[in-house]
């Protein structure tokens, strides 16, 4: 029984008090088991829960995969013990999800003593079945993690090619995070080609920088109006990054910068700096129906902009109806717009 706990503590997976582990058969496959515990007292039953208990991991997991797949339903327990007594994990699996691909009965045995939740047996064959790369990936990790795996799972059916998957795998990255940047790159993959993608990734190592140099390669909207006197719109995300290297701000990369891509890219904001006296970078945030709105203003290293300078550019924009300049801030309408 020792043995348990410790496989218990080192799992972090604290045994239950109400369970009895002093020489009981039931605590220890209530403790296995979890879930599925008394579908394999049912099977097992009586003397025969010894082969349950003492049977490898890899075999353990074949069982409760099969309990996943086939359903809560068993109808003849002599002969569904005979069967999974008997026959191989692969024609175990096979019976569960109709296919065993390959690797899944070693994959099983990653997976440790304790019964997964029935998903997690579900999201295992899904990534093992479409094979590639992130099959390979799962196939070779020491460790494979619940929520990894369900994660990984959701990415198998976007469509992208095994290169751009080999490239992002390289920057070690938690596997959600991984998997939102595959959801990016699988809507840009009709729109670019596969070097594009793989130079995107590969220039980075970060998720917020492999995430910027993503939408960089996607254009900006037209801006709200064009250039008016000194006052310039920034229409390019390269353009944009030059400018946060300008002024010295926020904008030169990372996680600000790739949220002021997807802000413009969606229509919510747009970038125009001030080329006249005290260069300026301006932030304009959509007002609904009604237009735009003057939301941030910032000169260089995030000074503030003097008031003669606002007045000049309220001056310029004066003329351009679905623009609303409040030139000294702090209004009603950037309160609630720029949030």
């Amino acid at each position: 029984m020792a043995r348990y706990q410790e496989i218990a503590t080192m799992h972090h997976h604290p045994i239950d008090p109400l369970i009895n582990l002093n020489g009981s058969e039931n605590g220890i496959v209530t403790l296995l088991a979890r879930q599925d515990s008394n579908h394999i007292r049912s099977i097992w039953q009586n003397e025969r829960i010894c082969e349950y208990v003492l049977a490898s991991d890899s075999r353990r997991h074949a069982w409760h995969a099969w309990l996943a797949g086939y359903g809560m339903v068993i109808g003849n327990v002599a002969e569904t013990y005979r069967f999974l007594t008997f026959a191989k994990s692969r024609q175990i699996l096979t019976d569960a999800f109709g296919a065993c691909p390959a690797g899944m009965v070693s994959a099983l045995g990653k997976f440790g003593p304790f019964a997964r939740p029935k998903h997690v047996y579900f999201a295992l064959h899904q990534v093992l079945s479409v094979e590639g790369s992130l099959a390979n990936h799962v196939f070779r990790a020491a460790k494979i993690e619940d929520d990894d795996l369900v994660s990984l799972a959701s990415a198998v059916t976007m469509p992208m090619s095994n290169r751009v998957i080999r490239t992002l795998l390289k920057c070690k990255m938690p596997a959600q995070v991984m998997v939102e940047l595959l959801w990016v790159i699988s809507r840009l993959t009709p729109l670019h080609d596969e070097q594009h993608l793989v130079r995107a990734i590969a220039k980075a190592r970060q998720p917020a920088a492999v995430l910027v140099n993503l939408l960089s390669l996607m254009p900006f909207p037209d801006p709200p109006f064009e250039q008016i006197g000194a006052l310039v719109p920034i229409t390019t995300a390269e353009q944009l990054r030059k400018v946060g290297n300008e002024f010295d701000n926020c904008l030169k990369g990372g996680e600000e910068f790739a949220y002021a891509l997807v802000s413009v890219q969606s229509g919510q904001r747009y970038f125009y700096r001030w080329d006249g006296n005290h260069p300026t970078l301006l932030a304009f945030c959509r007002c609904g129906f009604a237009g735009w709105i003057l939301a941030e203003r910032s000169g260089p290293a995030n000074a503030c902009v003097p008031g003669a300078t606002m007045d000049k550019i309220g001056d310029e924009l004066a003329g351009v109806p679905n623009v609303f300049v409040g030139k000294r801030g702090s209004g009603m309408l950037e309160w609630i717009c720029a949030r």
